[in-house]
């Protein structure tokens, strides 16, 4: 019997063995438990703690119910309460609205940075416009000027080309109007060729003479152009012309031509 007991207490000491492994575990595990909970309550506390600076003034009041729940005669006691669910959430929109607000902020600091370098544009490219017209109406005026100025000088140039040409002309008149007088008296009726070769003068010289003598001179008053032929009539020529006609009544054209010439040449009555 003594064996028989012996042997069952043996047979227990490796249980109770297991049991008191058992029992340590499980207590290990509950201090490893309380820790984590600790940790978890302390971090808990630190992130309210950083919440705290972005809540408005309904999380003010939280705070305010918080310590009233104390009560009085523990002013000087600090609960902290573990942030629920609701709390959380209520925070966490609390922070987006806050991070939406700031990106707003953002943003309008942006558009008015960029209305500002928009408007810098504006009066830069205002400005550079002005320059641009005052140099460009400088441009004109200057150019305008010149071409007056150009205009002028060449007005002047012809002015005195054309006194110049005056002169000429008259020192030519006043040197060959009385060799030109001369000739058409003796010749009676000619060419501005002929009458050239004679004055030694050109054709064009010749005519502008003789024209401005028919213009101012009494003596060629009754002269007769016919293209450039030049026919110098005097009253004694008129007088002949008619005794001629009325003593030969009809005569042809070309007949009475020969005989016109005729008279205006010899000076003599047919």
């Amino acid at each position: 019997m003594a064996g028989s007991n012996e042997f069952s207490a043996i047979l227990l000491i490796p249980v109770a063995i297991c049991v008191l492994g058992i029992l340590v575990l499980l207590e290990i595990r509950k201090q490893q438990q309380q820790r984590s909970d600790d940790t978890y309550s302390t971090q808990a506390v630190g992130d309210f703690s950083e919440e705290e600076d972005y809540l408005d003034d309904t999380i003010q009041e939280d705070a305010v119910e918080q310590r009233e729940d104390v009560g009085e005669g523990s002013s000087t006691a600090v609960r902290v309460k573990k942030i629920g669910k609701k709390k959380g959430e209520k925070l966490r929109r609390k922070e987006q609205m806050r991070q939406y607000h700031e990106y707003m902020n953002q943003q309008r600091e942006l558009r008015r940075a960029q209305d500002e370098v928009l408007e810098e544009e504006f009066r830069r490219r205002k400005a550079e416009e002005a320059i641009r017209r005052a140099q460009e109406e400088e441009k004109r005026k200057k150019q305008q000027a010149k071409k007056a100025k150009q205009e002028e000088k060449e007005r002047q140039k012809r002015e005195k080309a054309e006194e110049k040409e005056l002169k000429k002309k008259r020192s030519r008149f006043e040197k060959y109007q009385g060799r030109i007088t001369d000739a058409v008296k003796k010749m009676r009726v000619c060419t501005m060729e002929s009458l050239s070769d004679v004055v030694r003068l050109t054709p064009e010289e010749t005519e502008e003479i003789l024209r401005e003598l028919c213009a101012t001179s009494p003596e060629f008053s009754l002269s007769l152009w016919s293209g450039s032929t030049f026919m110098f009539i005097t009253e004694e020529d008129y007088g002949r012309i008619s005794a001629y006609l009325l003593k030969n009544g009809k005569t042809p054209i070309k007949q009475a031509g020969s005989h016109l010439i005729s008279i205006l040449t010899s000076g003599e009555e047919e």
